[in-house]
């Protein structure tokens, strides 16, 4: 019994062990446009780098949600990265977009072409508001202050 049960603790070490280990030194992608690459797993630590669309990152760690990583054409520089802005799958840009930024914001919104037209067909809608919203910037050091301020502040540093 005593047997048993220490050989089911050991069978379910290794395969932690295992699991932990599996992003270890996996090749992955960049999934986002602009992906901060930062000294530490907190939200506000220091930007080391910004890595791009489809650029190739090997894993060194893992820590939660973060990623310690080396980029495969930058190989000095190591970060933390959350893991969401990866993707096990492999990237290819071609030198022509099939689709235009407008149109690629457009699907993010879960929005096509023809929808969107349909809704300018609708006079009593104006999107200038929201348009003008979405090209505001916030410094992540006005972030940082209204999270302080609104006492909102928790989890990462």
């Amino acid at each position: 019994m005593k047997r048993g049960i220490v050989l089911l603790i050991a069978g379910i070490a290794v395969v932690a062990g295992a699991a932990a280990q599996t992003a270890q030194g996996k090749v992955m992608y960049v999934a986002t446009k602009n992906a901060e690459l930062k000294s530490s797993t907190g939200f506000f630590a220091d930007t080391v780098a910004v890595l791009q669309y489809g650029e190739q990152v090997t894993v060194i760690r893992e820590n939660g949600k973060w990623l310690e990583i080396r980029p495969v054409n930058r190989t000095t520089l190591t970060g933390w990265l959350l893991a969401n802005s990866l993707t096990s799958k492999r990237i290819v840009a071609g030198t022509a977009a099939s689709a235009s930024a407008d149109e690629l914001a457009l699907a993010g919104k879960g929005f096509s072409e023809e929808v969107e037209i349909a809704y300018k067909k609708n006079a009593s809608v104006s999107y200038v508001e929201i348009d003008a919203m979405e090209t505001l910037m916030v410094s992540k050091q006005d972030l940082y202050d209204f999270l302080i301020q609104g006492h909102l502040k928790t989890g990462d540093n």
